[in-house]
């Protein structure tokens, strides 16, 4: 009887080896899965933030140039109208605009004094100054978390 348990030993060492080796593979197989779908996850949020990302940034394109508007309209105040109700409240609508663009990240871009960027900026015109320095800002550009959702329409130096 012991021939007969020594040749079953082996059988049974090198089936539990085999069982063992198919449990890491099956485990190695598992964790692989679960890591792809991890970042399968992370993919998707990621896409989904940045689908809304583009949505707010199309919105504030159309209501950006409002904005624009109702901030000249700010800035070529008459001095007489300083206690005007009317006037009081476009004050009051700019800077309700620019709570909103603060929520959503969106900034105005500094230009005038700025080196040109074409990634930033957009010259419409070219004039004295110091080359390839904004000199003059016709519409403002705006950025969203860093990225440029409007190019400012600039006047740029030609260095003479």
């Amino acid at each position: 009887m012991n021939d007969q348990e020594d040749t079953q030993e082996p059988k049974t060492d090198s089936k539990v080896e085999e069982l063992e080796k198919k449990v890491a593979e099956l485990t190695e197989t598992a964790q692989r899965a679960m890591a792809e779908l991890q970042n399968a996850k992370k993919r998707m949020e990621e896409e989904k933030n940045n689908f809304a990302k583009f949505a707010c940034a199309n919105v504030f394109l159309q209501i950006l140039p409002i904005f624009d508007s109702f901030e000249r309209a700010k800035q070529n105040k008459p001095e007489d109208l300083n206690d005007n109700d009317w006037a009081q409240g476009i004050e009051a609508i700019v800077k309700q605009f620019e709570g909103i663009m603060e929520q959503f990240q969106i900034k105005k871009m500094p230009t005038v004094g700025e080196k040109f960027d074409p990634n930033l900026h957009e010259a419409v015109a070219q004039g004295e100054g110091e080359k390839d320095i904004i000199t003059e800002e016709f519409e403002g550009g705006y950025m969203m978390e860093n990225q440029a959702i409007k190019p400012a329409k600039v006047k740029v130096g030609d260095g003479s």
